[in-house]
């Protein structure tokens, strides 16, 4: 446990930012890339960095409860998504420091892994895609950090990343399709990120979490057998948790 001090007041700041970031991947990267608008929005590339102002649009914890989410840039309704994501940033990024504090190159790698993690989980729940624009620097992010020490080796992170990958492609071929290539694409890049072993709990725990949701909307009708469900978030969730409890 980390003694306390500045250091959670600069982590719930830069989780703020981080989850800023991440509405922005969110809001932009789906469907336009990265040098169109979201919405109403700020052009990205533009007003985000040129205009001050156009960051409330993307870090909206200060005005959005006292504006009823009414941006105060742009006057576009943002959905409760923006501070909740903002939210869920700073209290991983919180968590990440007082796990991690005393060895902060392994903080700092945790923190990075969660933001992308967080973006990854809000964009498949609203649009039902994981992006390759977000996966192949995350898979390259992941081997370089690979080559520094207090992490899994190249080694440990090609292990997980194949046996993450080649065991949902195997269950997407028996599946016929009940497990998208971006799911595939995901598990591969999550084992990258933790490792092996540490894949193996977590997608486990993210197949356990979907399991789950999808047992519940079944009893609670609101979805059928052949209903499609986004699966992302859950192995999001349990890469998450698996990096929180790594030593």
């Amino acid at each position: 446990m980390a003694a306390f001090g500045p250091g959670p007041i600069l982590a719930a700041l830069l989780g703020w930012l981080a989850g800023g970031a991440a509405n922005w991947a969110a809001d932009a990267l789906p469907s336009r890339g990265a040098v169109a608008t979201s919405g109403n929005g700020p052009a990205i590339g533009a007003g985000l960095f040129r205009r001050l102002d156009a960051t409330l649009h993307y870090l909206t914890l200060p005005w959005y409860p006292f504006r009823r989410g009414i941006c105060p840039h742009c006057g576009e309704r943002r959905s409760i998504r923006a501070p909740l994501l903002e939210a869920a940033a700073i209290a991983a990024f919180g968590l990440a420091w007082w796990r991690f504090a005393a060895s902060p190159l392994h903080l700092a790698v945790v923190c990075l892994y969660a933001a992308f993690l967080l973006a990854v989980l809000v964009i498949d729940f609203e649009h039902r895609r994981v992006l390759n624009v977000m996966l192949a620097p995350a898979a390259v992010v992941a081997l370089l950090v690979s080559l520094l020490p207090g992490h899994p080796d190249l080694s440990q992170a090609l292990l997980g990343g194949g046996l993450g990958g080649g065991i949902f492609l195997l269950l997407g071929l028996i599946g016929r399709g009940a497990i998208g290539a971006g799911d595939i694409k995901l598990a591969g890049v999550i084992g990258l990120l933790t490792g092996y072993p540490l894949v193996i709990p977590a997608l486990l725990l993210g197949v356990g979490l979907g399991g789950a949701s999808a047992l519940t909307l079944l009893v609670t009708r609101r979805a059928g057998r052949k209903s499609s469900m986004a699966y992302a978030p859950y192995l999001a969730v349990g890469a998450i948790v698996v990096l929180m409890m790594g030593s």
